[in-house]
């Protein structure tokens, strides 16, 4: 019994030193453990800490985001610290814990903290907006006389709407009118300091499938808080920051906060004495983020009247801008009015939407048809080394075209660190033309060319992008793919009946040729594109980003001629027909050090890119064959300092190189066109451009003065050149036969200024522009060079001035000369001189009633003598308003004088040619218009306020 007794004991002892070390273990472990994991108060481990991030933005008392507040995260897990970036928002990704205190200061604004407790199952947080009130111990020692009307931000200037002053019931384009370095066509076009802007968005997305005329003459005024002009490099760089290659302007319209709900029908009709014809139907539906659109029209007329500087273009066929529309009709002159009779007509469909906090979707589609009758009469001189050869053409054009356009968008953000987009469309358009034409050549070639043409087209189009994007928790370090496919159709059929009378000197009638042909063709192409970006952190300032791209292009050709027997029967010419496929592929890898952000006084980015070319391709009717490869180093430097917002200074440079197309490096003659064949050059190389581009722009808010320098300078080396000769036929009479050689010397430098300047509360705006151009063109004749450099410059006036709230008065004038030399005494130097007078406004009268008027006036000289240098366009408007002022009833009237022209003059080392289109002028048109519409404000989710990103995009 005593033994059992102890048995037990020790049983039991050694039972408790087990529980004892195995109670230390675990307490050892939950020691150890809680140094990684927080206890909650009872003692028991939570679970595991979802991914969680929390934003907002900053502003002052007046609504004004504040760029580079520090702000401060401070928990029981962690304390975080960023800064506001350009649009005043700021974000912190990786929270540990949902309770936490936030500390926002900013320099001249009162410090301010805010503290509170979070639901633990939401993974992102947007707070409500944060006011920070001015510091007036500091504002009293600072005198303001006035807010920025003009802010400079990262690749993006943006434009205050409430600045501007603009009648009751206008559109868009009568607010861009008002602002600094606009100018608004009567097409619609828009330009910001000279550069063309190519889509419109409204919020951060692309309206009206990003068409800029359909934006700004439908969308209301009323409804804009800014204006944004955004030097856009592409999906790929607007989500990594990785640039590449030049921008395109995008204009982005961001609404009002307590107008961006609502909806509007615009509806136009009218009818001319010219059998003119004019209809449009606009439904915009806005909600947020949510934009609905229906938008078509029609219009048979001409394609607008003369005037401004529109007549007459520079040498080289650049057009003179600067002339100004009436507000409301069209008018005093600019663009690129052309001749002819149309008939237009473009309905299109928009949809943008976003499904819960994930999904964004955009669809687009649109239909345009236009049916062109034209007729066009031109001058030219051809010059050579063998002697001078004038022409004078008639020409009569018809041509149908149809297209429609799918697109869609859709955006997913799978989590705070992974986005995917997708982006697939689909085009197709049909096309069909007849001309017929008669061309009279006398001098060192001497022919009658009588010609008939017949043509149809059809181009199917499919493709889509794809792109995926991560985030790692580092700051700035993101990686993204991007994978791209398409496939190009063209298939066309053109039928050419030719007859080509030979002359003498003295114009008798020598032998004469008939040329009755069908040429076929069947192009396919094939596009694929893919891409590699990673950017890796080195510092809070500077990162490393790598970029690898390929791209491949294959493409399958035939072009078949036949002649046609007078029974109408096709015999196919084999020496004039050709099958052949090729393939381009471009390699490109980038590395690029980057420094600085929107908030540091500069930033710059230093870096090279290898670009590996290959052009592979076989001729099968031939046999013949081409292997070329290329490779260059591209450096990649970039500059920009922000002295403030409204101040900086960027410095860009870019390279690219430009291969031959396929036909010109091969070494076979096509004669499709018997007057001029074709003989391509197998020892071609690469073209290479070198670009630099600088930008000096200053806005002073308090007197309301904003000014722009712009320079920028570039040359290619190997330009492919046409070689032009003039050769023997099989008559022995001449024509001539197109080869191509490269050849150094093409440059350009350009320096250009705009001056805006603001008076007594903006009634009046002073503006001035200029531009200096100096450029050197090499081309080739039988064999010779010969060098053209030209100098240009041009000096423009135009205030606006509304100095009674019923008048306005825009005055423009504007000075243009240009000189070409040439470096072979046969060509002609020329100077061509321009004056410019223009006067457009409104007079408002009896409350309903408005009389608008433009007027413009040409002074010409350095232009051929068959050519009317100095037309006088009068056009005049009257209008008034009907339905409670919900309608406009106008009449119109065009070319009171009846000096309608439309004379375009190109001239190169090898002479010019003058154009004149024929012109419809002097009528009047009758339309009825209607606008309704109502807008409300926006509301947050869950009735919070509203938070919103840079580009006018809710966040809630």
């Amino acid at each position: 019994m005593k033994k059992s007794v102890q048995k037990l004991n020790y049983l039991s002892v050694l039972l408790l030193k087990k529980w004892l070390l195995m109670l230390l273990l675990i307490l050892g472990a939950s020691q150890i453990f809680a140094q990684n994991t927080p206890r909650t108060a009872g003692g028991t481990t939570p679970p595991p800490i979802p991914v969680r991030q929390v934003s907002g933005i900053v502003k002052d008392s007046t609504d004004q985001t504040l760029i580079g507040a520090t702000i401060t995260l401070t928990s029981v897990a962690d304390t975080l610290r960023t800064s506001t970036n350009e649009d005043g928002v700021f974000i912190f990704k990786g929270v540990k814990a949902w309770v936490f205190s936030l500390k926002v200061s900013s320099i001249g604004y009162t410090t301010k903290v805010i503290a509170g407790k979070y639901n633990d199952a939401t993974a992102r947080l947007t707070l409500d907006p944060i006011t920070l009130k001015a510091d007036n111990n500091i504002l009293n020692e600072v005198i303001v006389n006035g807010t920025p009307s003009i802010v400079y931000k990262t690749d993006t200037v943006e434009f205050r709407a409430s600045d501007y002053v603009v009648r009751q019931g206008a559109t868009v384009d009568e607010l861009l009118q008002k602002m600094e370095g606009f100018e608004v066509g009567n097409d619609g076009s828009v330009s910001v300091n000279g550069t063309a802007i190519a889509k419109a968005r409204l919020n951060g997305k692309d309206i009206y499938g990003g068409d800029v005329a359909a934006a700004i003459q439908n969308l209301p005024a009323e409804i804009v808080e800014k204006i944004q002009v955004v030097d856009d490099y592409g999906n790929t760089a607007a989500r990594t920051g990785v640039k590449e290659g030049d921008p395109t302007k995008v204009l982005n319209i961001t609404t009002r906060a307590d107008k961006s709900v609502g909806m509007m029908a615009r509806l136009n009709a009218g009818a001319g004495t010219m059998d003119q014809l004019e209809g449009s139907a606009n439904l915009t539906r806005i909600n947020k983020n949510q934009t609905i659109t229906v938008n078509t029209t029609l219009q048979q007329t001409p394609n607008g009247i003369a005037g401004g500087n529109a007549s007459v273009g520079r040498l080289g066929g650049a057009a003179n801008r600067g002339g100004r529309s009436g507000e409301g009709f069209g008018g005093g002159g600019g663009g690129n009015a052309t001749g002819g009779t149309n008939t237009r007509t473009a309905p299109a469909f928009t949809y943008r939407d976003k499904f819960g906090t994930k999904v964004d979707f955009l669809a687009n589609y649109s239909y345009r048809y236009t049916n062109n009758n034209t007729q066009t009469i031109s001058n030219s001189l051809n010059i050579s080394d063998r002697g001078e050869t004038f022409s004078n053409r008639d020409a009569l054009n018809a041509s149908l075209n149809k297209a429609h356009t799918i697109s869609f968008e859709l955006e997913y953000a799978i989590d705070s660190a992974n986005y995917l987009q997708f982006t697939p469309n689909l085009s197709f358009t049909n096309s069909s033309g007849n001309s017929s034409s008669s061309n009279f050549q006398t001098g060192l070639i001497n022919q009658d060319q009588l010609n008939i043409n017949n043509n149809s087209n059809t181009r199917p189009n499919i493709g889509g992008t794809i792109a995926y994007q991560h985030i790692f928790k580092k700051p700035s370090r993101s990686f993204s793919l991007e994978a791209t496919v398409g496939q190009q159709q063209n298939d066309s059929g053109a039928e050419q009946d030719n007859n080509i009378i030979y002359r003498d000197g003295q114009q008798n009638i020598v032998r004469d040729s008939v040329v009755h042909r069908f040429i076929g063709t069947n192009n396919l192409q094939n596009n694929y594109r893919g891409s590699l970006t990673y950017s890796e952190p080195l510092g809070k300032l500077s990162r490393l980003e790598f970029n690898s791209n390929i791209e491949y292009r294959a493409y399958d050709n035939s072009r078949l001629t036949s002649n046609i027997d007078n029974i109408g029967n096709q015999i196919q010419i084999d020496s004039l027909s050709n099958i052949f496929e090729y393939a381009f592929t471009q390699y490109r890898n980038s590395f690029n050090y980057r420094y600085g952000n929107n908030n540091s006084l500069f930033s710059y980015s230093l870096g090279l890119t290898a670009v590996s070319t290959s052009l592979v391709g076989t001729k099968a009717s031939l046999g013949t064959s081409t292997d070329q490869q290329y490779f260059k180093l591209i450096p990649i430097a970039r500059l920009q300092v922000k002295l403030s917002s409204t101040h900086r200074i960027s410095l860009n440079y870019n390279g690219r190189a430009n291969e031959p197309e396929f036909n010109q490096i091969q070494p076979v003659r096509d004669v499709s066109n018997p007057q001029n064949a074709i003989v391509g050059n197998p020892n071609l190389k690469v073209a290479f451009t070198h670009s630099i581009n600088g930008q000096y722009s200053n806005y002073i808010a308090n007197l309301k003065l904003n000014y722009d320098l712009r320079l920028s300078t570039s040359f290619t080396e190997n330009q492919v050149t046409s070689n032009i000769l003039q050769v023997n036929d099989a008559y022995g009479s001449l024509k001539n036969e197109t080869q191509y050689v490269n050849l150094n010397g093409n440059k350009s430098h350009n320096a250009d200024y705009s001056i805006s300047k603001q008076l007594n509360d903006r009634k009046y705006s002073l503006s001035f522009s200029g531009n200096m151009v100096n450029s050197n063109r090499v081309s080739m004749s039988n064999g010779i060079i010969n060098t053209s450099t030209t100098w240009g410059f041009k000096e423009n006036f135009g205030p606006r001035m509304t100095p009674k709230p019923w008048l306005e008065i825009n005055p423009y004038v504007s000075f243009d000369i240009n000189k070409t030399n040439y470096s072979l005494a046969r060509n002609q130097d020329v100077t061509q001189k321009i004056w410019a007078i223009s006067l457009d406004g409104n007079i408002y009268f009896a409350k309903k009633y408005q009389f608008g008027y433009a007027l413009s006036k040409n002074y010409v000289s350095g232009i051929g003598n068959n050519v009317t240098n100095n037309p006088f366009i009068i056009n005049t408007m009257l209008q008034v308003r009907v339905f409670k002022n919900k309608g406009t009833l106008q009449l119109r009237a065009y070319d009171l004088l009846k000096q309608n022209n439309f004379i375009n003059r190109t001239q190169n080392g090898l002479g010019f040619t003058e154009t004149l289109t024929n012109p419809n002028s002097r009528y009047v048109m009758l339309n009825l218009s209607m606008n309704l519409q109502k807008w409300t404000g926006a509301v947050g989710g869950n009735n919070r306020n509203i938070i919103r990103r840079g580009d006018g995009s809710f966040m809630n």
